[in-house]
């Protein structure tokens, strides 16, 4: 898995190239599941988001973070980003302390955000996050009915 780092707006914006490459699998089949794996740095006073973009709405994204201390974790859309770290309305927001567990169905299409926010961490945090993200699912094909016994098709 590649990833690219890039600063922005006095933040950290990890780009992981695996989220990207699977998000049209998980877009287009219920079957196909991605999964990816970050390790990060996040010093003292500082955020980074990792992009999941071009979810679909209804897929269900499964979220493990693993750190060496305690750290905000925040799940939110694109739109919502744009306001961060002013109050916004995320779809997740825990605080884990060792380690946090969360699965969200992503409730509208496009990029979603993890953020991992040390702000008001009194030192650098280092973290593992795991994601696992299914399609949204389909109903199954209602079967024909059969014709009632005697009567016949035409």
């Amino acid at each position: 898995m590649q990833s690219e780092v890039r600063l922005r707006h006095g933040f950290t914006r990890i780009l992981v190239a695996g989220i990207i490459a699977w998000a049209g699998l998980v877009a287009s089949s219920p079957a196909h599941a991605a999964k990816a794996e970050l390790n990060a740095e996040v010093p003292e006073g500082k955020w980074k988001a990792l992009r999941l973009r071009g979810l679909p709405k209804d897929a269900s994204v499964a979220v493990r973070v693993e750190s060496s201390g305690p750290i905000q974790v925040i799940f939110l859309h694109q739109d919502e980003l744009k306001r961060y770290p002013n109050p916004v309305r995320p779809a997740f927001a825990g605080s884990a302390e060792r380690r946090l567990t969360f699965r969200v169905r992503v409730p509208a299409a496009g990029s979603w955000y993890v953020i991992l926010d040390n702000r008001k961490g009194s030192e650098a945090r280092d973290v593992r996050v795991l994601i696992e993200a299914l399609g949204p699912r389909r109903a199954a094909p209602r079967p024909k009915p059969k014709p009632a016994p005697g009567l016949n098709a035409t």
